[in-house]
This record gives C-alpha cells, structure tokens and sequence, in this order.
C-alpha cells in the first residue's frame, strides 16, 4: 500500500482541520450540556407550584389560637368572696376578704388538662379593680389581702404552673376599674397612665403571656392610648393573640380577634375577615362561655355535660377557638364535681376522632391541581395537617370522594379547610353513598379551620346520616382554588 509522505505545509494544514473538529466536537458537547442544563432548570423553574396565598391570611398568632381549639377561662378575684349574681363589683371591697387558704394553680392546670384545654386565661383585674399579683400601682390588690399575709402572686403562681405543664397561659385586664373610678391614684394623673402601668408590670414580670383579653364594655368612654399598648405588648410579648374588642386591630391586625357581640355560642358559617379601616383583615370572632358561676363562682354547680357539648359545637364546630369559664370557689380551688364533667367532656372530644372509618381510605377527585399526586385527594384523610387536596388556579368547584372499603356507622364529619393559605370556601354538600346510590345528607357555607357536624346536635339537629360504603364531599363555591387538608368521618361507639 503506497501512503504519502505530506510535506510542512500539508501536515500544519491538517493540524488545523483537526483543531477545528475538536473544537466544533467541544463545542457540541458543550451546546447540549447547555441544553440539558437549560431543560433541566426550565423544569425547576416550572413544577406544579403550591396556590398562592388568597388575602388576607392568618399571623401566626392567630393561627396557633385557632389551632388551640378551646381554652379555660377563669374568673378568680374579689368577687370570689363577695359572691352574688351581679359580677361587676364596685371598687370598695375590702382587700382583707380576699383569702383562698387552699389556693392551689397546680390543680387549676390538672382540671383544665382533665377537661383538654390548651391553655388558661385568668383574671389578673376584673372590673371591682382588684389585682392579681403583685402591683406597685394600687393598695386594692393581693399585696394588701388577708391571703399569704399580702406576699402572695395568683398571677405568677398560675403563670409558673401553666410552664410547668406545656400549657399557653393569658391574662384578661380589665380596661373598667371602679377602684380607680372612686379613689383615684396617687402617683397618676389620669387613667390611662395609670392602666398602663399596670399593662407594663404584667406584660415584663411574669414570663410568656399568649393570650390578652381585653373586655370591651364601655371602652370608648375611657381615655386609653390603645395604639400604645398595642405597641408595648408586640414589644414585650410578639407571641401573644389579643382579644382587643376593636381597640388595637389596627395597629396590630395580625394577631387580633374580636368579639362576636354577645356572650355563649354563635352561629355556623363563620366569615374570619372583616373590613377594618377600609382593608380586609383576618379578624375571627372569639366567643366566651359560662360554665360555672355568674363569671365568678356563686356556690352553684357547673352545667350540664350535654349543655358543654352543645357549646363545643356551636364554637369550636363552626371553626372558633372559645374561652369556656370555670369559676374556682373561695377556697381557690376548683370543685370536685366540675372536674368530674370537664373529664367526661374530654372522653366525648377523643371520642369524635377515635374511629375514622375515611383515615386512609381510598380517595379520589374530579381533578388536582396540575395532576401533581402532591396535591391530589389522598391529603384529606393522611392525619397531617399540612397537607392538602387543591385545584388548579381557576377551578373554584371540586369532589372529593372517599371509599370506605364497607358499610360503616356514620355519625357526622370533621372539614377542614387549610387556612394558613385563607379563608376560600364559600358553599360545600357531603353525600353518602347506601343501598346503591347517592344522597346528599348536609350542606353548608364557610368551612374555615374547622367545622364539625354531628347528627341531632348544633346545626345538625335535624339531621341524621345513613349507614354508607362512601362519602363525598362537593365544593360548590369558593374565592379562589379550595384546599381542604382534611374529610373526616366520626363514627361513634
């Protein structure tokens, strides 16, 4: 085989054709990295992105206090020993009568752990004026009582035990002070100095404060710098809800709830945001109930057990978190018999989660948002909150179908709506599937964080539900996209 022999100029002119492959091979190489590259951040850039959030939304005060669900409220102070049906006081009580010789906090927390509250409100002043806990502001406190010889702290002592047992703890101040009204103070020139002096001491001496309750009554008569206060307890306390009968909710809407205009349940179909200075605010409703007493305990015994589930449906089961009032007696402590049913009512709560007939069950819908399972049915019956069945953008009707495997006992159903991301819902029917065919069995409006429905109780009362092999739920109406993170199915014993 004859193979030539190239001169100088032939071998440079082959060197640069090869250079010029490799170079145009690189390039190529090159070119589809690029490719892969930009297609892969392209599919980064672009996956099925979680519903943006429909304003306004929750602070996170507001939401650990819709996710409390229920909390004890206690009226303990100079009425206490001064009991009559009439609850106000009149500021001339003498401090000595205060004495509760077998004051207790730790068995306060015990009976409220009994009863499944997450957390204590208590009177540090209520409208007689008398404080709580250790003031430097005012003669008619603890300090001057006949209990402890004046050393002793109701205010610190339920405060302590409150931490001790991993419960929230808040305080309801008074802004009415008939003490005040009649003697006047000393040291301050006008009220509201002297109330916020008061707000101060216990706003920086007692630890954590995760709840402040401040009752409207009359509130616009009294020269309060509300925006102050507000300012000193997101300083002292950033945690802490405010129940701030629409004093403070424009200075700090995001941990504001309001009071719902009277006094035990209220109605189903709850609406969060209301319009506050002309913008929409998240701004629940927070209902107060008497368990026992007048407020304060008056020798009577508690309600019923069937009249306190009745209140936790027509609170708690229309998506509120309520304060239910449980009176300790002049001993300080909190009678035996209350005790007794605020555990029967826990063993009832359990009682609506322990069989789930849908936890886990199959599930199915008319569509999730961009076919992603990340979204898709089966996050309405996983038991975790945060996750959640949603639509696409503009799909604002969905169903949610759950078989059951067979025929169960059903007794009612637990909706929730996933709120950290707004209130969307705006019409919804649950259907049960018997003997072959679909029945709707209830229909509703707002579902929110929370609505439970129970057959002969609340706003079911009329209402009973079939045995059934599956469920529905059919949103008719919302906002924007719905997100339901949780379709449960209470099956009692």
């Amino acid at each position: 085989m004859y193979i030539p022999i190239p001169g100088k100029k032939s071998l440079q002119t082959n060197r640069t054709l090869i250079r010029n492959n490799v170079k145009r091979m690189l390039c190529c190489v090159v070119a589809g990295s690029l490719f892969v590259s930009q297609l892969s951040a392209q599919h980064k850039k672009d996956p099925v992105t979680a519903p943006a959030p429909y304003l306004p939304v929750p602070g996170p005060a507001q939401l650990r206090w819709h996710k409390a669900e229920y909390e004890m409220f206690i009226h303990f102070g100079m009425k206490t020993f001064y009991p009559s049906d009439n609850h106000m006081g009149n500021g001339g009580e003498d401090p000595q009568r205060f004495n509760p010789s077998r004051f207790n906090a730790s068995q306060w927390v015990k009976a409220a752990r009994a009863g499944g509250f997450n957390g204590i409100v208590l009177t540090a002043k209520h409208h007689d004026g008398f404080c709580n806990w250790q003031t430097q502001t005012s003669r008619h406190s603890v300090g001057f009582s006949g209990w402890k010889n004046g050393k002793g702290d109701v205010v610190k002592e339920l405060s302590d035990a409150c931490r001790r047992n991993g419960m929230n703890f808040g305080l309801y101040v008074s802004i009415i002070d008939k003490h005040f009204e009649r003697f006047g103070s000393k040291e301050d020139t006008s009220y509201g100095a002297y109330y916020y002096r008061q707000l101060k001491e216990l706003s920086s001496n007692y630890g954590k404060i995760d709840h402040y309750w401040f009752d409207g009554f009359n509130a616009d008569n009294l020269k309060l710098d509300y925006p102050a206060m507000a300012r000193l307890i997101a300083k002292k306390q950033p945690e802490a809800v405010v129940y701030d009968s629409h004093t403070m909710v424009s200075t700090i809407p995001d941990r504001a709830i309001a009071w719902p205009g009277g006094h035990g349940g209220i109605s189903p179909d709850q609406d969060y945001v209301q319009v506050i200075d002309g913008q929409r605010r998240w701004y629940p409703n927070e209902p107060s109930l008497i368990l026992q007493g007048n407020w304060f305990h008056i020798g009577k015994p508690c309600v019923s057990l069937e009249q306190t589930k009745e209140y936790y449906l027509s609170t708690v089961g229309y998506g509120v978190t309520p304060l239910m009032n449980v009176a300790p007696n002049s001993d300080g402590l909190i009678d035996d018999n209350t005790i007794k049913m605020l555990s029967s009512f826990k063993k009832w709560v359990d009682s609506l989660h322990q069989r789930n007939p849908a936890l886990h069950a199959k599930a199915r819908d008319t569509g999730h948002r961009g076919n992603n399972p990340k979204f898709d049915a089966g996050n309405v019956n996983d038991g975790n909150y945060d996750t959640y069945f949603a639509t696409d953008d503009n799909v604002t009707d969905a169903t949610i179908e759950l078989d059951l495997g067979a025929s169960c006992k059903i007794d009612g159903f637990i909706l929730q709506e996933y709120i950290p991301l707004g209130q969307r819902i705006d019409g919804y029917t649950i259907e049960c599937h018997a003997n072959g065919k679909w029945t709707e069995v209830f229909s509703g409006k707002k579902i929110g964080y929370q609505r439970i429905i129970l057959a002969g109780m609340a706003s079911a009362k009329n209402v009973s539900f079939p045995d059934a092999d599956a469920v529905r739920l059919k949103i008719h109406n919302a906002h924007a996209c719905p997100l339901i993170n949780n379709f449960q199915v209470i099956s009692l014993k």
